[in-house]
């Protein structure tokens, strides 16, 4: 809730949502919402893309953004072998170009991807 207005490339921020939401249905229990969750202060712009699934490792969590590389899981998955394992290290170089922050978290209740955008650089 708030005011979610700003100046950013909105191609390019579609892009990283839409890697985060896909990420979370492919990732996430199949069952389960995912939630985007938006909220606006003075200073910010939030988003949240939430799911439901299985915890993710601290180990998996501190590596992944980095390219080529998926959850320990996911490594030799034959459908995974379709794709290349660059949705969130893209999502993370499109933040970076917008002075954002990409987080992630994960805990028995829920994964959650979090962007902070700042309304000025």
């Amino acid at each position: 809730v708030g005011d979610s207005n700003g100046v950013w490339d909105g191609r390019r921020l579609q892009q990283l949502l839409g890697n985060l939401v896909l990420n979370a249905f492919k990732y996430g229990t199949p069952d389960a919402p995912m939630r985007v969750v938006l909220t606006g202060t003075a200073a910010e712009i939030c988003f949240e893309v939430k799911n439901s699934g299985p915890v993710i490792e601290r180990s998996t969590l501190d590596r992944i953004f980095d390219p080529l590389h998926r959850g320990a899981e996911k490594e030799h998955n034959y459908e995974a072998e379709s794709h290349l394992g660059l949705g969130l290290y893209i999502a993370r170089k499109i933040a970076e170009a917008h002075g954002c922050t990409l987080e992630a978290r994960s805990d028995a209740i829920e994964t959650v991807f979090t962007v902070r955008l700042p309304r000025s650089r």
